[in-house]
């Protein structure tokens, strides 16, 4: 086989690995970046879900509330008496539009219904809230209707002898979650059967048993591509009862992502082809002479004296040996018709030969050039057999240029192996460079998912900011306005960094803002969340969180901490103190089941000021080791008595960051300030929110 034909082989074996090896992790990566992107996007509907339903149900729960202050319902409800009973639950069931409402017992017995009891079973089983739900205490969910299988939106609340559980149809929280998602929604059973509007177009999109997924999937329909995420319905004990399904038109997405992929497949095969070019080309260039070379020497070997070379004048190692050739072969003409001339005529051969090989020994190093023309000079002065000196200098230059020949092989060698280099540390950047775009953008997601705008009232201020070490980081605040005029307020810290830490404090946010709205007390809430982190938790990570409740009307507060550091409160007189309960702080969320918490109650006088941060605060470090502290906290708080809370998070954390002297950021950095000005100025006109800050 030709070396022409050996090299061409190797290459074509070549390329399609090296295409392989580049394309096959650019696929693995942009497979777990779409995989991170569904992750997200279906954690943020399942938030939107929740808010919607919430929203739904307030009218719900306040009825269920009025329900549960009234004397004579209870009465009734001690004594079974099933006529006055429903004569008040009808009373209470007319403010709600389509609504039905059921007293049921213990051992799922229904006591009283308004309207009246379509069946003698009541719309959900009630053993197991019973066990979950306190006395006093409210749940949510979906339940499916026993008679025409359709979905009803259920608030439930406990009561000391029943459970009194209000429904209305599915349809209007159905209309909302469509209006808020933006996109078509769809009702499904947990097997995929259709629950509501059958008829819809976008069944003809997922097919038969197409709802049957718990994880978005791509769907392609009529040239169309549509986006399903699916989200699970829960029943008020918290088991699954329906899924609900959003179809998003990703037929833009889908395309550009097509092209991107045809295009990048386009450059692979054309810089493929251009290689074999440009490799043909090179080849032709290098091997095409030889090729004549050894064409001539085949013929001088049968016989042929007279074969010449096609080579034309070439300065490389071919070229060399073409003019080399064609002066051995005029020599061996000059002998072969002058064998029996005079010595001068030998002479004057070997003196061409001579000077054929001195203009050779131009291209050997200086050393090697030295020594040849050395032995030229002897061939010249005749001291011995100028043959046998020629012979010797030729050896020498052979040895040359063999050794040059080498070198050449080496050095190539060399610049392929750093040519590999270059090319490993460029993929390594670019998968760098995908790395810091992917965590832009959770850092962005995660930034957009805390408050910026704060509630306002005449009776109090507040501020509260992050700043993450990393680009995204593992603390969360969160405040909200309850219903009575009262003030959550959430402050938490994950353990570890990045986005594992950010993910778990969605999480942690998630849940402790859902129980408050749903009424719990900060330990309730605390304990909630605790249950289901810990419920499922293969990382073992844990977070610190800490809740309070405020009256905005009082200033009474209800406090409970996990394992988070005690609030700061300064006082009207500029006193500092630290807001401890009695029993410690608790223990984190996350790290086992079944953890009570307790709630501690406090008080807010007008003048005061609240104080809730993170450890990246006290724990904030410099260049020597110190770490800012609790002391120094105290003193940059106490600097800002008097001052609006914008102002105090931002005197704090400039204080933290003027200690640590250019350290690099080792924590997640939190603050939440809230400025207390107390009942008098709750009853006082409103006055403009930049007015109160």
């Amino acid at each position: 086989m030709l070396l022409r034909t050996r090299i061409a082989i190797l290459a074509a074996v070549t390329l399609p690995i090296v295409a392989a090896a580049v394309a096959l992790p650019a696929w693995l990566l942009l497979e777990e970046r779409g995989a991170r992107i569904a992750t997200l996007r279906l954690a943020q509907q399942e938030a939107e879900v929740a808010r919607v339903l919430d929203a739904a149900a307030r009218p719900l729960g306040v009825a269920l509330h009025g329900a549960a202050v009234e004397e004579e319902l209870a009465a009734a409800l001690a004594r079974r008496d099933a006529e006055a009973a429903r004569a008040r639950l009808a009373r209470l069931v007319a403010t709600v539009p389509e609504g039905r409402i059921e007293a049921i017992g213990r051992g799922d017995q229904l006591i009283a219904a308004a309207p009246g009891p379509r069946s003698g079973e009541p719309m959900l089983a009630g053993a197991a809230l019973f066990r979950e739900l306190a006395p006093g205490r409210e749940a949510l969910g979906v339940e499916t209707a026993a008679t025409d299988g359709a979905l009803r939106l259920v608030a439930v609340r406990r009561l000391d002898t029943a459970l009194l559980a209000l429904a209305v149809p599915f349809d209007g929280a159905l209309r909302a979650l469509a209006a808020s998602l933006r996109a078509e929604v769809l009702l499904a059973d947990l097997e995929g059967r259709p629950l509501a509007a059958p008829e819809a177009a976008g069944w003809a999109l997922l097919g038969p048993g197409g709802a049957d997924t718990a994880s978005p999937r791509l769907v392609e329909h009529e040239g169309r591509a549509v986006l399903v995420v699916p989200t699970e319905l829960r029943s008020p004990a918290g088991l699954p009862v329906a899924r609900l399904m959003v179809l998003r038109d990703a037929t833009a997405e889908a395309r550009r992502e097509d092209l991107a992929t045809l295009s990048a497949l386009a450059l692979l095969i054309g810089i493929g082809l251009a290689a074999g070019v440009l490799l043909h080309r090179m080849l032709r260039a290098a091997l095409d002479p030889l090729t004549g070379l050894a064409g001539v020497l085949r013929a001088v070997a049968a016989g042929d004296p007279y074969a010449s070379t096609s080579v034309p004048a070439r300065r490389d190692e071919v070229g060399e040996i073409a003019a080399a050739f064609e002066a051995l072969r005029a020599s061996g003409l000059a002998l072969g018709r002058h064998e029996t001339r005079d010595r001068l005529a030998r002479e004057r051969v070997i003196a061409v030969i001579r000077g054929n090989l001195a203009r050779l020994a131009a291209v050997l190093d200086p050393a090697e050039r030295a020594a040849v023309e050395a032995l030229l000079r002897r061939a010249e002065t005749g001291a011995e057999g100028g043959g046998q000196v020629l012979a010797e200098a030729f050896g020498r230059m052979a040895e040359g240029v063999l050794d040059r020949h080498g070198r050449m092989d080496g050095l190539l060698a060399e610049r392929t192996r750093d040519l590999e280099t270059v090319r490993a540390a460029l993929a390594q950047r670019v998968a760098f460079d995908r790395m810091v775009e992917e965590l832009e953008v959770a850092r962005r997601l995660q930034m957009a998912s805390l408050p910026t705008e704060f509630p306002t009232r005449p009776s109090f201020s507040l501020h509260a900011e992050m700043r993450a070490a990393k680009e995204v980081g593992g603390d969360f605040y969160d405040v909200l306005m309850l219903p009575g005029e009262r003030l959550a307020l959430m402050v938490g810290d994950a353990s570890g960094k990045g986005v594992a830490a950010a993910i778990f404090v969605a999480m942690t946010r998630s849940l402790l803002r859902a129980a408050v709205t749903r009424g719990a007390s900060p330990a309730e809430a605390l304990a909630q969340a605790n249950d289901i982190l810990a419920a499922d938790n293969p990382s073992m990570m844990f977070a610190t969180a800490f809740v309070a409740i405020l009256d905005c009307r009082t200033g009474a507060m209800v406090h409970a901490s996990a394992g988070h550091d005690a609030p700061r409160l300064l006082r009207a007189d500029g006193a500092e103190v630290p807001l401890h309960g009695r029993g410690g702080q608790g223990v984190a969320l996350g790290v086992m089941e079944d953890l009570a918490y307790a709630d501690h109650a406090a008080s807010l006088a007008p003048g005061e000021t609240l104080l809730l941060f993170t450890d990246g605060v006290t724990e904030a470090d410099r260049a020597d080791g110190a770490l800012f502290g609790e002391a120094r906290l105290g003193e940059a708080l106490a600097a800002s008595r008097g001052a609006a809370p914008a102002e105090t998070v931002l005197r704090i954390a400039d204080a933290v960051e003027a200690f640590a002297a250019g350290a690099p950021q080792a924590d997640d950095i939190t603050l939440l300030c809230l400025a207390f000005h107390g009942a008098a100025a709750a009853r006082a006109p409103d006055v403009p929110a930049a007015a109160m800050a």
